[in-house]
């Protein structure tokens, strides 16, 4: 159990005989991943205080707070995606010539799954968090218990959301980085 719980060591560039294109590949999806589990740490830690926000002002800036950053890591998700799909993924493809292991198609399709519920939970919470400052300008009268259990609602989403991108990243990183580790062993080999 704990060999499954160790982070995956890939990328030593002072150790290769080579840098190569893939070498920059793969510290770019190093570097990134641990970007985006980090912004999705401090918004799931940023939700999950703002699910216990008592008040109008604070809900309202709690909300606001939150979107933004949720947006954010929205928009640097499709990037980080975009550049997997159409450059990373590719250039494994060429390396091994589609000769993927089979075993290895059933994992991505789950990767795929994760992603999409991730993306489902941001989707809710952006729905609910616009409810809630509907709420908070047009419902002077509104139910305290009920507007607090919205907000909790509507956060959980969001740490659900973030928790799941998280996990995502470390399945996928158990995927990828062996196969990068077997490129970059080829590349030293083929150089040394």
């Amino acid at each position: 159990m704990k060999e499954m719980m160790q982070k995956p060591t890939l990328l030593e560039p002072y150790h290769s005989a080579r840098p190569s294109v893939y070498m920059q590949f793969f510290m770019r999806l190093q570097s990134e991943h641990e970007g985006l589990k980090q912004k999705c740490e401090e918004l799931s830690e940023l939700s999950s205080r703002a699910a216990t926000t008592s008040g109008s002002f604070g809900a309202q800036h709690s909300l606001h707070e939150l979107v933004g950053k949720a947006k954010h890591l929205l928009r640097e998700l499709d990037s980080h995606v975009k550049w997997e799909d159409e450059e990373l993924f590719p250039l494994f493809s060429r390396y091994y010539k589609r000769k993927l292991e089979p075993t290895i198609l059933p994992s991505l399709w789950v990767l795929e799954k994760d992603h999409e519920l991730a993306l489902q939970f941001f989707e809710s919470f952006l729905q609910m968090s616009n409810e809630l400052h509907a709420m908070l300008l047009l419902d002077t009268n509104r139910q305290e218990t009920k507007f607090r259990d919205k907000m909790k609602a509507c956060c959980d989403c969001l740490t659900q959301g973030c928790l799941i991108l998280t996990s995502h990243f470390q399945m996928e990183e158990e995927l990828i980085y062996p196969l990068a580790d077997e490129i970059l062993t080829d590349m030293d080999y083929l150089f040394s």
